[in-house]
């Protein structure tokens, strides 16, 4: 018993030995700001009580609606997060520049429904509430996306101690998320591209099982792909998912990796050999319209390579610009690069 006890310590402490937390940084004063990112937010997180416009792990069946303004300072290096090191800066860090924590879900709606395709980004575990936000602002401007990007952040507990409690929470958010994607398909909205990372990618796929059993087919029509990144599902669960979406959404990627010590962790916490990320061969899921995106090759993201999509400048450049996805295409068997046209668009 001591050895797999000593390895679970190991793994554990693989996935924490990171620096401290992401904190959210609001300023407030008349500092010029060079590259602004709003960022529309439904959260199932609980209010924080000593902060206005935070939200902590803990968990709560009302979704909350907000919009915040976060700033990217001009030395911002694409793939990071440049977090403050003391009292925020815009000219060095990422910051909050404004915020508005919606009265209504009414009021939510007709500020989202200004344009015709919104993307909607699912966290993964082990994130704070400021960790997701700013994260999905890197993606935004990184991507240089043009669609209104709405985050969900479920209540994940903040601590890689916790994943279990986190599997659960997966279970508890999915109310919460398929009333944001009602919310969104009442709202005017023509297009919905889903994203999703990590045990997000769990999230996601239980949400609309659960909506296609209920016969829910006003999300359903308007979804116009599904990207799970990383994804933290067992292979066989993420087929009786996908058994359960008549049609599957298409265009539907999953981008993996070999090299992807976290979800290693996982299947190893989960007593399973890998994780849906770590499947890199098109062909056990193309049966399903799936097409599986090998990021492999590329060792310049994160260091758990656990978001090479999401931090890897190299993927980044890839992906933003519709004439290189050919790269992205040679370098994983062929993949059509409409796929990526499509996502990524300009």
């Amino acid at each position: 018993m001591q050895k797999p006890l000593t390895v679970l310590i190991f793994c554990l402490t693989v996935l924490t030995a990171c620096a401290g937390r992401g904190e959210l940084g609001i300023v407030t004063s008349n500092i010029p700001v060079t590259h602004v990112e709003r960022i529309f937010v439904a959260t199932t997180r609980q209010r924080q009580t000593d902060a206005k416009f935070d939200f902590n792990g803990l968990r709560t069946s009302e979704v909350t609606y907000a919009r915040f303004d976060v700033s990217l300072p001009p030395t911002h290096k694409v793939g990071a997060i440049e977090w403050p090191k003391s009292a925020p800066n815009p000219a060095t860090d990422f910051v909050v520049t404004d915020a508005q924590v919606f009265d209504t879900s009414a009021t939510f709606k007709s500020k989202v429904g200004a344009k015709d395709e919104a993307i909607v980004f699912i966290h993964g575990y082990n994130n704070n509430f400021a960790e997701s936000l700013y994260r999905f602002a890197q993606i935004s401007a990184d991507m240089e996306l043009t669609s209104t990007p709405v985050l969900y952040a479920w209540p994940s507990t903040e601590t890689s101690y916790e994943y279990l409690h986190d599997r659960d929470s997966v279970l508890f958010a999915r109310d919460g998320l398929q009333t944001l994607l009602e919310q969104l398909a009442s709202s005017g909205v023509k297009r919905l591209i889903l994203v999703a990372h990590s045990i997000g990618a769990n999230l996601l796929m239980e949400t609309l099982r659960q909506m296609a059993i209920g016969g829910d087919e006003r999300v359903r029509k308007i979804i116009d792909g599904v990207v799970l990144i990383s994804p933290d599902i067992d292979p066989s669960v993420f087929e009786i998912q996908l058994s359960r979406l008549n049609p599957v959404p298409s265009p539907f990627v999953v981008f993996s990796t070999e090299n992807d010590n976290a979800l290693k962790v996982m299947a190893f916490l989960t007593g399973r050999q890998q994780r849906l990320g770590q499947i890199t061969r098109s062909d056990q899921l193309a049966k399903h319209g799936v097409q599986v995106v090998n990021l492999s090759a590329f060792t310049d993201g994160d260091a758990l390579n656990h978001a090479v999509a999401l931090t890897s400048p190299s993927v980044i450049s890839i992906l933003k610009k519709t004439p290189a996805a050919r790269e992205l295409s040679k370098r994983n068997n062929g993949n059509p690069q409409t796929i990526l046209q499509r996502l990524f668009k300009q």
